[in-house]
């Protein structure tokens, strides 16, 4: 029986945010469009900026070249790899878009060692990114319409089985599924974001057991014990 680990994308598996980072890319050329505080979904406001982008003559290479750009974070790859080597199921769960995270692992040569990515799917059309959401869900109020992390990880899990269930994450829309996992599973909070304050300002929502880390060379060892990074 496999094991599943999941992982959150901007500023887990990367350092940065794919979002902002092509935000600031477009300031260079035009200013982005304003970002109404009121509104709680961030996908169709992320659909002006790609329209922006366009208008602004932003290549979709210069795109890709700004998400490519990227940094891992501290360790990441070789979590990943190790993770894989073990025959571990790895899930990319993000509001991000398919487009960015498709080509930042590709580009990082981690495609191969990833199960799945369930995000909003983009794609291209006339050098345009057209972003449509990953799901329209009006049950959680803890999460946006486009993406419940919960939900998407009840549907990918539905007929498969994993003898061990991991979450690696940072952020609020992290902490919906932090909260709905059992207390055989462990969430990987990261030190000082969003998702770990939540944590420990109401310790008992989650019954996984919590690890906060700073590097996933500290994932990694406490996975693995044998591995001394």
């Amino acid at each position: 029986m496999s094991s599943l680990a999941v992982f959150d994308f901007d500023r887990t598996i990367v350092q940065d945010d794919s979002d902002n980072t092509i935000i600031n890319k477009l300031r260079e050329k035009k200013p982005p469009p304003e970002w109404e505080v009121t509104n709680q979904d961030w996908t169709p406001y992320m659909s002006d900026v790609f329209e922006h982008a366009y208008s602004a003559g932003l290549h979709p290479s210069h795109i890709l070249d700004s998400i490519a750009s990227m940094r891992p974070t501290p360790g990441m790859q070789e979590l990943f790899r190790e993770l894989h080597e073990r025959g571990w199921h790895l899930l990319v769960l993000t509001d991000a878009n398919s487009v960015f995270v498709d080509h930042w692992l590709d580009t990082h040569g981690l495609k191969d060692t990833v199960t799945a990515v369930v995000t909003n799917k983009a794609f291209w059309n006339n050098n345009r990114l057209f972003i449509e959401p990953c799901m329209r869900q009006g049950s959680c109020a803890l999460c946006p319409t486009n993406l419940c992390k919960t939900l998407a990880l009840e549907q990918f899990c539905e007929g498969r089985s994993y003898r061990r269930l991991v979450y690696c994450g940072d952020g609020r829309n992290d902490y919906c599924p932090a909260k709905h996992l059992p207390s055989t599973s462990t969430v990987y909070p990261r030190s000082g974001f969003p998702l770990h304050t939540l944590i420990k300002n109401e310790p008992s929502s989650v019954s996984a057991r919590v690890v906060p880390w700073e590097d996933a060379f500290a994932i990694l060892r406490d996975l693995f014990n044998d591995k001394q990074k």
